[in-house]
């Protein structure tokens, strides 16, 4: 049976593959900067507290004695910025590639996203340099690319609707997935072992974000007049492609009208 490391474990895709494991009994441990907070919004079951094991990617320190004995690591921690002239993302990768080598670690898990290579954001190509670093290194990995989650594009129409009058970008896609379903799949992968290969997944279903923003609206019980606005850039017209969706690979999860209503309740009549 593996030993799991959960680097990242704190956060909701974290947590949720935390319960995943543990409800499938898979011995695994948290690694992260700050114990598991099992009052805050982290999903982590509060016997997850006790697996939690100090670590900071960013300097390394406690990195090599988190990897003992230690099966597969889920790398799942992320952010956006730069350390000096490299990114964030690249720098957590990289010491986490230099440390695996000096353990018994089989298997590398890299949680990244869809369409990463067609859509023109620094984030993204952050992600992208993170896969180019494990793919060229010895460490035998699997990267699992997901579509975008049901609570970010939420944030995202919120933002959109937080005036008087929303404002909705025209022709845009998305696939929203419910996390559990990405970490479903995380889980199957620890099962299956390394494929040295990228895999993509996506929610049920491909939507323009006037569905989207008009479900939403339902569900939240409110009515205001949408200003549709151009989608303009390199950035928008990408994801008005529908390049940060897989239809060919969309699994059978929550639908985005199953997550409002988990969310929010029944819609308005």
């Amino acid at each position: 049976m593996n030993t799991v490391l959960i680097l990242g474990g704190t956060g909701v895709l974290g947590s949720a593959v935390s319960n995943w494991l543990q409800n499938n009994q898979v011995d695994y441990r948290i690694g992260s900067r700050h114990p598991v907070k099992t009052e805050s919004y982290s999903m982590v079951n509060q016997s997850s507290a006790s697996t939690w094991t100090h670590v900071d990617l960013v300097s390394g320190e406690g990195l090599a004695e988190s990897l003992v004995g230690v099966d597969t690591v889920l790398h799942l921690a992320s952010g956006p910025g730069k350390i000096g002239r490299e990114s964030f993302e690249s720098v957590l990768t990289r010491n986490i590639l230099n440390a695996i080598p000096k353990s018994d670690v089989k298997h590398l898990i890299y949680c990244s996203i869809v369409g990463i290579d067609k859509i023109p954001y620094s984030y993204y190509r952050a992600k992208l340099d993170s896969e180019a670093l494990i793919r060229s290194s010895q460490v035998r990995y699997t990267i699992l690319r997901a579509t975008q989650f049901h609570n970010l594009i939420d944030y995202f129409i919120n933002k959109l609707m937080q005036f008087p009058i929303g404002f909705l970008p025209e022709k845009l896609l998305a696939q929203p997935i419910h996390v559990d379903a990405v970490a479903q799949k995380l889980y199957e992968l620890v099962l299956a072992g390394n494929q040295n290969t990228i895999l993509n997944l996506g929610g049920p279903q491909v939507l323009d974000f006037h569905t989207l923003a008009h479900s939403w609206m339902t569900y939240r019980h409110i009515s205001k007049p949408v200003l549709p606005i151009p989608s303009l850039g390199a950035l928008m017209s990408a994801i008005a492609k529908g390049y940060n969706t897989c239809p060919e690979r969309a699994v059978g999860s929550k639908t985005w009208d199953d997550y409002l209503e988990e969310m929010y309740g029944k819609p308005s009549a």
